[in-house]
């Protein structure tokens, strides 16, 4: 079956740029030319992955990556901007994409990035781990249930819980933690900011889970918690 993809940007050369190296034979393309038109085909259709652009008539890249992410966390979005600075990166990453490519950028490059992605998603959507009991995690969907209920967790709180749970035997301290969000282009934080995500993942999770998820190691940090 044909992967669906949108194609979110008001130049229309840099439309045919992108189009000229898709292959149609494999893709089928759908086009908006700014952000009004790309939410109402957002919540009209499902895609498979979407470019967007940042600064679009109407309503910006980032708000319609939230949108998007608000439809669906199995959508692949790359966000594709002139904007090349640290901020624009981390507010987009923040707003749930998966890449973010600079302009000028190749076509060629991003065509085969597509469908490196897209063919890496199809692969990792065949495996849910299930490292703890009654946890499954799917690092490719972002998703993490717990008993059979998907929790809803910001990027940075999903980042934190699947960390110590693909590492269950170690202990993280407050300062790893930190530059692991700072790596994945989440912001900086402080020790006491991750302080507030522990006790969010523990409040999101207690309906869910029997015991206290994450164990707090006094004087040192955190870890799973699977006694």
């Amino acid at each position: 079956m044909n992967k669906n993809i949108l194609i979110v940007e008001d130049e229309k050369h840099i439309v045919d740029f992108i189009i000229n190296r898709i292959n149609s034979d494999i893709y089928n393309i759908d086009i908006a030319n700014d952000g009004k038109e790309a939410l109402e085909k957002i919540q009209n259709n499902s895609y498979d992955l979407i470019t967007l652009d940042i600064m679009l008539p109407f309503i910006d890249g980032f708000e319609l990556a939230k949108k998007i992410r608000q439809k669906s966390k199995q959508t692949i979005i790359i966000m594709l901007s002139a904007l090349d600075t640290i901020e624009f990166k981390s507010q987009g990453y923040d707003c749930g994409i998966d890449d973010y490519i600079a302009k000028p950028f190749s076509a060629k490059e991003l065509a085969l990035k597509i469908t490196s992605l897209l063919k890496r998603k199809e692969e990792l959507n065949q495996i849910s781990k299930e490292l703890l009991s009654n946890i499954i995690l799917n690092e490719s969907l972002k998703q993490i249930i717990i008993n059979g209920f998907e929790i809803e967790f910001t990027p940075s709180e999903y980042l934190i819980l699947s960390i110590l749970i693909l590492n269950k035997n170690r202990v993280y301290t407050r300062a790893e933690l930190a530059q692991l969000i700072y790596d994945n282009y989440f912001g900086e934080i402080d020790e006491q900011g991750i302080n507030t995500h522990i006790y969010n993942i523990r409040d999101k999770v207690k309906k869910y889970y029997e015991k206290d998820i994450i164990k707090t190691i006094r004087g040192m940090g955190y870890k799973i918690n699977e006694n």
